[in-house]
């Protein structure tokens, strides 16, 4: 590989010794723009020169071109885009010379006409505008329109992003949120806004999804490979958020819905609304506004047991019942700004932002002890102690980024720079457990876990002690544990690029280079207590009575074991605040320290790139360099010895830093050939990096203390840094087939395989030395040996227009991705086992009905088990951790009440999908939490103006 980079670099050179030289050949220019019959903007139409081999052009978002190196003399040109017969013309070019010639396309005669509402957003926001995207890009392009968005209930960008091709989600309480590329986990994956890198919204890289509203999308784009004008950190993809761009005359919209759920009757609302277009002289001025707002009062039942060996017997030791009741809201807005000089210079401004107060209530029962496993999977659990618990929950997360740009060509040369800057913030302050003890007499649990069930069932073991555990003058408050932490992360950048457009050995081609400077700072700081309640007569649950009930809760469960009383959460907290010097918080500030981390990293990046279409094959080439500074900071306990090791004072806390420095390259190649023009064949070669995270850097550790935290990493959430991590790399190799219909569709399929290098692996581990998690059982970063993932990707779009009658609103949007992956997960045993975050099988299968003023979706959405973190790989409690597999069937319908009021009735999770974790393995699985939701109807409206 390091003599193909050295070849590649030769490459590049020469051609551009020969760009120099052929660079002003006899040719000329061909500039205009293409419309539709309604004299919207068409983008992303291929303009072509008829007999010449390889000259040709893909019109920009306004449906402006600009075709170079054109030989003199008249030429035929001859325009193709999806959804639309083509539109030739002759035309005599003269040599150094530009001639103006404009297009309309007209929709073909075998597609159905648009049923979207007039006022919804323009031509790139289409299906046909996305399938554009893909088939003219150079490298592999998997795009999701905006009418796609917004065809099903994807009320963030995460849940649309999980409709792509090739991708799968992490979910959290009912909704998608972070994206997983080509079964890679998160953290291999960047984020792009409109070209600003954005930093990870938590204490990792990885940037939240759910925080952005979906509505103020014009489409996402993931790049599943990478050209050398692209930033390397995307080993698995690169996914790029588009806000709107104005276009045509200026048109606007307002829209709402309203949802209830299925379950504890609670409901859901949003709205939103946008405005712009183009203004003034020959609509140079382009301006466009849009927002949008959410709530979603979502109920979720949750069961979470945790289990443990007695006696050689697997057995439930904890069980936790969980009733959330939450106020989740949504805020977007997201803009442009543009001015267009002419066709060949334009100056913009674009930026989103979001906010996403993830706020809600939870109560909780948990029982724990000790037990006594019998025969069958049933036991007891004698002195069982039990404890009601109310959870507010205050996280709010922002998420913007802004972008200031232009473009501007002169001849065959064009130049574009843009500086951006983003950041993402993670704020919980007040995030609180009150635990309130049983003080009754003792109660013995009766429960059964037999083999393959999926969670234990308990019961009280007699009527007198069934009485006990639900009355609440049995129990008092015990203990309260407060969490403020605060995540923050920003980054400004800055790219500028040039292209040359010449012709190389009578083929056209354009030499692009450029550099990109982007800095990012992450600071995480946490301030958490646990405060022991020291009042001499703590106060009892009766005196904060509560009248929430919920009988119904888990349907599988209700009936026979209720959640019971819980105390009220306000009046709780209200007394633990005007009470606070009778706690006594056992929660050093050290651990706080250790838990805090700041870091940075500045990359300076150069490349050098080259296109030539030769007939029907494109070959696009390049180079890439990054040169990276990272710098962080934490804390570490360090314990002064004398020579022979014996402590000779106390345990101190100190600051510790450190610096990494590194420089790589990342070659590209890439083939694109046209076997006509709907089919073409790709295959690339590339290469990426994905840098550890900053609290993977810093040796801060993290957690909770508590009595029963030690050998139980799911409670304590205890987890360490590792100064002397190092950067994960891959090569990747991809081919792709695709033939695209003239019906807005596409056939496609292709395998992809990526060889991994110093894989970043989370390790389960036992942590022995000076402070507060000494013994305590965590998880910390490490570099594995080589691992590799190898997948399969297929996708089927179509409409049937050639059925009789209503038939021929008939469809079906496909897609399915089969992975496998192998890597060395400890080295020391040898173990090998699939990489983090990797399913085996992830699809989405949709029924489409588009046809007189109807357009419906009907479809499922699958993701299948994937690890979360390792354990020690058995059958056991001890065994790695896994997400459930998800499969979830959504639907939606809209009517086109006239060419500006749409209305849509839409149903999501209509088949009761539940969402989990186990641990153990595939064929024995304990369950550690499964998460219920039920369905939520939505009806709603959109007003065009």
């Amino acid at each position: 590989m390091r003599h193909a980079t050295i070849a590649i670099a030769i490459g590049l050179l020469g051609i551009a010794g020969a760009a120099r030289a052929q660079g002003g050949s006899g040719a000329g220019v061909l500039t205009g723009a293409v419309h539709d019959s309604a004299n919207v903007a068409v983008s992303g139409a291929r303009v072509d020169v008829v007999g010449t081999a390889g000259v040709g052009v893909v019109t920009s978002a306004d449906g402006s071109f600009r075709l170079v190196n054109i030989p003199a003399g008249p030429r035929t040109f001859v325009v193709h885009r999806l959804g639309f017969a083509p539109d030739s013309a002759r035309v005599d070019i003269a040599a150094g010379g530009t001639v103006v010639h404009n297009f309309v396309l007209a929709p073909a005669a075998v597609n159905l006409a648009s049923v979207v509402v007039r006022a919804s957003p323009r031509m790139a926001e289409t299906k046909a505008g996305a399938l554009a995207v893909e088939q003219n890009a150079p490298n592999i392009v998997s795009a999701l329109s905006g009418d796609e968005i917004r065809s099903l209930p994807n009320f963030n960008a995460a849940e649309a992003a999980g409709r792509i091709p090739g991708i799968s989600l992490e979910r959290d309480e009912g909704e998608g949120k972070f994206v997983q590329v080509r079964g890679t986990e998160p953290r291999l994956s960047n984020v792009t806004i409109n070209g600003a890198h954005v930093p990870g919204t938590e204490a990792s890289r990885i940037a939240k999804l759910d925080d952005v509203p979906s509505d103020l999308l014009a489409s996402i784009e993931v790049s599943k490979t990478l050209t050398a004008d692209m930033e390397a950190d995307a080993i698995g993809g690169s996914v790029r958020l588009v806000t709107k761009t104005p276009e045509d005359a200026p048109r606007g919209y307002v829209a709402g819905q309203y949802g209830q759920t299925a379950l504890a009757g609670r409901n859901t609302y949003q709205g939103g609304f946008a405005y712009g277009g183009r203004f003034g002289q020959d609509g140079r001025l382009g301006f466009l506004l849009g927002g949008s707002a959410d709530r979603n009062n979502r109920a979720i039942d949750d069961i979470e047991p945790v289990w443990g060996v007695f006696g050689g017997v697997t057995a439930p030791q904890e069980w936790a019942m969980r009733d959330y009741r939450y106020g989740r809201e949504r805020f977007g807005l997201g803009g442009d700004l543009d001015y267009r000089f002419n066709a060949n210079s334009q100056l913009y401004l674009k930026g989103l932002w979001s906010q996403f107060n993830n706020y809600g209530t939870n109560y909780i029962y948990d029982i724990a002890g000790t037990p006594t496993p019998g025969a069958g999977g049933s036991g007891t659990i004698p002195g069982a102690s039990l404890t009601r618990t109310t959870n507010t929950r205050t996280p709010k997360e922002q998420m913007w980024a802004v972008t200031a740009g232009g473009k501007h060509t002169a001849g065959v040369w064009t130049l574009d720079y843009a500086l951006d800057v983003a950041g993402t913030k993670q704020r919980s302050q007040g995030y609180r457990f009150s635990n309130f003890n049983y003080t009754g007499p003792a109660l013995t649990m009766a429960y059964s876990a037999p083999a393959g069930a999926t969670y234990p069932a308990f019961r009280y073991q007699s009527a007198a002690d069934s009485q006990a555990a639900f009355n609440p003058a049995n129990y008092t408050l015990g203990n309260f544990f407060q969490g403020d932490r605060t995540a923050s992360g920003r980054d400004v950048g800055g790219a500028a690029n040039a292209r040359l457009d010449y012709a190389l050995g009578g083929h056209a081609s354009t030499l692009q280079f450029g550099a990109r400077y982007r800095n990012e700072h992450k600071v995480f700081t946490s301030g958490s207590g646990f405060f022991i309640d020291t009042a001499a007569a703590a106060p009892g649950m009766t005196q904060f009575p509560n009248f929430f009930t919920d009988p119904d809760f888990y349907s599988a469960l209700a009936g026979g074991y209720s959640l019971g009383p819980v105390p009220n959460a306000d009046a709780v907290i209200s007394y633990e605040n005007a009470h606070f010097s009778n706690f006594r918080n056992v929660i050093s500030a050290e651990s706080d320290s250790l838990g805090s981390f700041d870091g940075s990293e500045r990359i300076k990046a150069g490349y050098v790139m080259n296109t030539t279409d030769v007939g029907a094959l494109q070959v696009n080439v390049g180079l890439r360099i990054e040169a990276t500074h990272a710098s962080y900071a934490g804390h570490s306990l360090y314990t002064p010895t004398d020579t022979a090791g014996n402590p000779t004072g106390p345990t101190v806390l100190q600051p510790v830093s450190g610096t990494k420095d590194y420089s790589d390259l990342f070659p590209s190649v890439q083939f694109r050939y046209a076997l006509d023009p709907e089919t073409n064949i790709r295959l690339a070669v590339t290469r990426g990096i994905a840098r550890p995270n900053y609290p993977d850097l810093a040796p801060n550790q993290s957690g909770n203390v508590c009595s029963t935290c030690a050998n139980q990493p799911t409670l304590s959430g205890f987890t360490t840094g590792n100064p002397n991590l190092k950067a994960q790399y891959a090569w990747n190799f991809d081919l792709l087939a695709a033939h695209y219909l003239k019906t807005v569709g596409v056939i496609s399929g292709g395998v992809f395989y990526k060889s991994l290098r110093d894989v970043i692996l989370t390790r389960r581990f036992t942590y022995t030395g000076p402070g507060p998690f000494n013994g305590y059982v965590g998880y910390a970063p490490d570099n594995g040996g080589a691992g590799h993932l190898f997948g399969v990707e297929v996708t089927w779009t179509q409409r049937f227009v050639s059925l009789p009658g209503w038939l021929a609103g008939l469809g079906i949007d496909a897609n399915y991705t089969h992975t496998s992956s192998k890597v060395l997960v400890d080295p020391v045993t040898g173990r090998q086992d699939q990489l983090l975050r990797q399913s085996p099988d992830f699809a989405n299968v949709y029924a489409t009905f588009d046809k007189w003023p109807i357009s419906a979706r009907l479809g499922w959405t699958f993701n299948g088990t994937m690890i979360q973190y390792y354990g020690d790989g058995t059958p056991t409690p001890s065994g790695d951790t896994y997400f459930y597999q998800h499969g979830q069937f959504d639907g939606s319908i809209v009517y086109n009440a006239t060419p500006d009021v749409q209305i849509q009735a839409q149903v999501l999770n209509i088949n009761n999908a539940v969402f989990g974790f186990y641990q153990g393995t595939p064929n024995q699985r304990y369950n550690i939490q499964r998460e219920y939701y039920r369905q939520t109807f939505f009806l709603g409206t959109k007003i065009g103006f």
